[in-house]
């Protein structure tokens, strides 16, 4: 119909937790409190979201709404979703069920009762949602969220579910419970889907690459962008993040080696991403599907996806 508004193409997103703590607790096993370096670097991509006029969705960790505050309510009130990233940086593999469950909660209740309002997504860290991990699912849709991005749907060293929908689907639970799962967005090459949109991947493929792929995702559903403030931290890391590196093995510096590897082309390629996709909170993307499309439906079970003819994804 003229003059209806077009669905958008992407779910912009940021994964908000301070690269340097989570440097030392996940590499080195050194527990701290959040730097001010996430403030920093996320006051850089709120700017540059309110010069291209676009809205995200932010998923943020209970540990930095607790030590800034100010940094939940000033995205709230510049109008993006807030979603929860856990606790702390937690990966799944790392928790048991109930852990998760009071961990998820305190987030999930500590920023509602902050901005006043519900939230309805969650990502875990790291991606890590998988076929071992599939448990959490239950958990999610328990503490209250309607919506899970955490699965990318293609296998690497560090994350994946190999074989997950690459669509939006509802994920029937126990109990006729379900979960909605927007996946993060995977391209096609020969032989094998790799992840694009987001992280190491934005650093590491030149511009045209990650518009040519996000392109022909478009083309079939919607993508998703995402990316961690860190990322755009070009400074030098603190002297206590070199002397742990220092004194690290060789596997955990080969590792590292490359945590500021083209971090200076990540602001002009994330300015260049929200400039040419259409970019909305995950939220809205989300209604814009479901109004849209039939949302297809599986039913996890024992660390499987299944749809309905009982065929094993």
């Amino acid at each position: 119909m003229k003059g209806e508004k077009k669905p958008h193409v992407a779910a912009l997103t940021v994964d908000v937790e301070d690269g340097v703590s989570i440097a030392m607790q996940d590499f080195f096993n050194i527990q701290m409190d959040p730097t001010d370096r996430v403030i920093t670097n996320m006051n850089i991509i709120l700017s540059m979201f309110d010069q291209n006029q676009v809205k995200a969705t932010f998923f943020i960790l209970g540990e930095i709404v607790e030590k800034y505050p100010e940094l939940l309510r000033q995205i709230d009130k510049e109008g993006h979703e807030v979603g929860v990233h856990g606790y702390h940086h937690d990966q799944m593999f790392r928790l048991s069920p109930q852990k998760l469950e009071t961990d998820l909660s305190r987030a999930k209740g500590l920023i509602e009762d902050a901005i006043g309002k519900q939230v309805n997504g969650f990502r875990a860290p790291a991606f890590s949602i998988n076929q071992k991990t599939a448990w959490a699912l239950d958990v999610i849709e328990k503490v209250g969220f309607t919506y899970d991005s955490s699965i990318f749907p293609s296998r690497s060293l560090r994350y994946g579910w190999n074989g997950f929908s690459k669509d939006i689907c509802r994920l029937k639970l126990a109990d006729s419970r379900s979960l909605i799962e927007f996946p993060l967005s995977v391209y096609r090459i020969p032989g094998k889907d790799i992840p694009v949109g987001g992280g190491g991947y934005l650093r590491y493929f030149p511009y045209w690459w990650t518009s040519k792929a996000l392109k022909s995702i478009v083309s079939e559903r919607p993508a998703v962008i995402y990316l961690h403030p860190y990322e755009l931290d070009k400074e030098k890391y603190p002297d206590y993040f070199h002397k742990a590196l220092a004194s690290a093995p060789a596997k955990k510096r080969f590792q590292l080696q490359f945590y500021r590897y083209k971090k200076k082309t990540v602001e002009s390629k994330l300015n260049l991403l929200t400039r040419q996709f259409g970019c909305a909170p995950m939220i809205e993307v989300l209604h814009e599907f479901e109004k849209q499309r039939k949302m297809k439906e599986y039913t996890v079970f024992d660390g499987k996806l299944i749809n309905h003819s009982s065929q094993e994804l």
